[in-house]
């Protein structure tokens, strides 16, 4: 007599249990793609250029976006694999990019504790002839380091605010804060 695996689970299932020790590792949880902990920024690329980032780890698999130097520094996986660095494209869309045109940075500090730019944030509530003032420190007492604005696009700030204050890079490529209050966050699939 033959027991297909169907009938084994709805058993299981009626009996009140199942035991998902059985189930291949990949089953269990999604395929992982490396943490993106590192802080990296293009480079080995023109200026009027861009890095392709690609769905996979090499020059077969399809573009899923892009990344320029203008983009200043980005989240990326610390390891390369096979000359690949896990990454975010500037629109958010999870890839890889080849680890030769990638420089791997020191990430912005703010009193002594290390801040990953990860997420990505568009400058919101400010007219499009104004901008958004990025400071020196989380705050208004601190002096205007650079400015952000809504022709800027998409850029990177860190995930979490600090006490409605966002770590942002300015247009210019400096490390600051802006407020949480003027940005909003983008949300990627």
């Amino acid at each position: 007599m033959s027991i297909s695996k169907h009938t084994v689970l709805v058993a299981c299932i009626a009996a009140g249990g199942l035991a998902v020790a059985g189930l291949p590792a990949q089953a269990a949880s999604p395929a992982g793609r490396p943490a993106l902990a590192c802080a990296y920024q293009v480079t080995h690329v023109r200026p009027i250029s861009f890095l392709n980032v690609r769905a996979g780890g090499g020059l077969r698999f399809h573009r899923v976006g892009k990344r320029a130097i203008a983009d200043g520094r980005f989240a990326g996986a610390c390891k390369s694999v096979k000359g690949w660095v896990a990454v975010k494209a500037s629109d958010g869309k999870a890839g890889w990019a080849s680890a030769r045109y990638l420089r791997k940075v020191r990430s912005t500090h703010h009193s002594g504790t290390t801040v990953l730019l990860a997420c990505t944030y568009e400058v919101t509530h400010v007219r499009p002839i104004s901008f958004l003032n990025v400071r020196a420190g989380g705050g208004l007492r601190f002096h205007r380091v650079g400015k952000r604005a809504i022709a800027d696009g998409r850029f990177a700030g860190a995930c979490k605010s600090v006490k409605g204050w966002v770590a942002v890079k300015a247009s210019d490529g400096k490390a600051g804060w802006a407020s949480a209050r003027y940005l909003r966050k983008v949300t990627t699939k």
